[in-house]
């Protein structure tokens, strides 16, 4: 079942909860991050944050334009007032507002009963004093002195609400209790820029989205995907480029954890998805492969792409090829066969800048992918590769256990490429051979 804007905005308030503001000099201090990421608040930064806080639920849930935007509660009353969205009565995801005329305090309303209401605050502490320290579940009195009113998002879903006069009208529920939407998945988070509201934006300039800042001086887009959410992720987010490739990923530090040289070329700049290196570093005397045997070679896709063939540099051409047993084919990390081509036996019998199609094309995830060839007959083509420094050393290899070497071969006697391969069982193997995938 979708999440209702209700069940998302509750959710999302729901997941700060034990958020605390900045700590200094022996005293709390209203320093939080909620300021500086609401377009138009961060110059409130330091004063009083309950509202603050609705205002950031609501952009973080994708309904901004469902909740008034500012610092000022009464401003807020009057807001749901103008809109003919105000009531006395509690309403699942309400606002609630609190003190003399409802300018003291606010929060979010997540379930209620005919005694209750229970909420999610900002700005108030374990005793529900309407200034404090950070956010906190609440359940108040529905008759307490302090409980003003609630203003009622229109919600696409419709509002539950416990107001008698509302019951019959469009786009309202009556109930008399409800204990809340249940546990709901957090949807994938907006861009905010401005007042606007995506999953999505074309950047011109200056862009500041909470603590993210872009300079940009075309209309290009970056891209930004959010892939974790703790300190303890390997990765937690990864910057794309106008082409969608990775440029680099953060951890939850902050670190940089990989990047890519922007002087340095990449398989993108000649038309390729991945290759196992830069064919300029491949050495004047290439490989040649011994019949028989599966070679593989690993590359890596930074950005799911449609491959539909595979690539090598032949130097000098192999010589009675036998047919039908010449293949190129794509595998994944852990072996199975997910691409193959037709018979290169003619192909190979010739020098030079070989595209080999595949007999299907293949959408591939991100993630390790191996390339194979295998040819059978007289003479092998002579592959451009990089290093090779002998059939026992294999520095390609370098920290590999079994399993994940990036240079590996089957045992021999192969005549065809199999639909799975038990990578495990592949040695490592010296020749470096240049392969790429587009």
């Amino acid at each position: 079942m979708a999440t209702t804007q209700v069940a998302q905005v509750i959710a999302v308030a729901r997941s700060q909860v034990g958020y605390r503001e900045g700590y200094a000099e022996g005293g709390w201090n209203n320093i939080v991050r909620f300021a500086l990421e609401v377009p138009g608040l961060s110059g409130y930064q330091g004063q009083s944050w309950c509202m603050t806080y609705t205002s950031w639920v609501a952009m973080r849930a994708g309904v901004p334009s469902l909740f008034p935007r500012g610092v000022d509660c009464s401003a807020g009353v009057a807001w749901f007032t103008a809109a003919s969205r105000w009531s006395y009565y509690p309403a699942l995801g309400a606002q609630v507002f609190y003190g003399s005329g409802g300018s003291e305090h606010t929060g979010i309303v997540y379930a209620y009963d005919a005694t209750y209401i229970w909420t999610i605050e900002a700005n108030t502490n374990d005793n529900g004093s309407l200034e404090g320290d950070g956010v906190y579940l609440r359940k108040r009195k529905r008759t307490d002195s302090v409980v003003y009113g609630y203003g009622l998002p229109a919600y696409a879903e419709g509002v539950i609400t416990a107001d008698a006069a509302l019951s019959g009208v469009a786009g309202y529920t009556y109930a008399t209790a409800n204990t809340g939407p249940g546990p709901a998945s957090l949807l994938r988070a907006a861009l905010l820029a401005g007042n606007v509201v995506a999953d999505a934006l074309t950047v011109a300039g200056r862009l500041n989205a909470g603590r993210v800042n872009i300079q940009q001086n075309d209309l290009s887009t970056i891209g930004l995907d959010v892939i974790g959410f703790s300190s303890s992720a390997v990765s937690i987010a990864r910057f794309r480029d106008a082409d969608g490739n990775t440029v680099f990923e953060i951890d939850g530090a902050g670190r940089i954890i990989s990047a890519v040289n922007s002087n340095a070329w990449r398989p993108v700049d000649q038309g390729l998805v991945a290759w196992t290196m830069d064919p300029a570093s491949c050495t004047p005397a290439g490989s040649s492969l011994s019949a028989g045997y599966i070679y593989f070679m690993e590359v890596i896709l930074r950005n799911a792409a449609t491959i539909t063939s595979l690539c090598a540099v032949v130097g000098t051409a192999g010589s009675g090829l036998t047919s039908g047993q010449c293949l190129a084919g794509l595998y994944t990390a852990s072996g199975t066969r997910v691409g193959v081509t037709a018979d290169m036996s003619t192909t190979w019998n010739s020098a030079g800048d070989k595209t080999m199609a595949l007999t299907s094309s293949y959408a591939a995830a991100a993630g390790k992918y191996y390339i194979a060839f295998l040819h059978n007959g007289t003479t092998s083509p002579v592959f451009a590769a990089g290093s090779s420094l002998g059939a026992t050393f294999t520095p390609g290899n370098a920290h590999l256990a079994s399993g994940s070497y990036r240079f590996c071969r089957s045992a021999s006697g192969q005549t065809s490429l199999p639909t799975s391969y038990t990578m495990t069982s592949a040695t490592a193997d010296a020749n470096n051979i240049w392969a790429a995938a587009a």
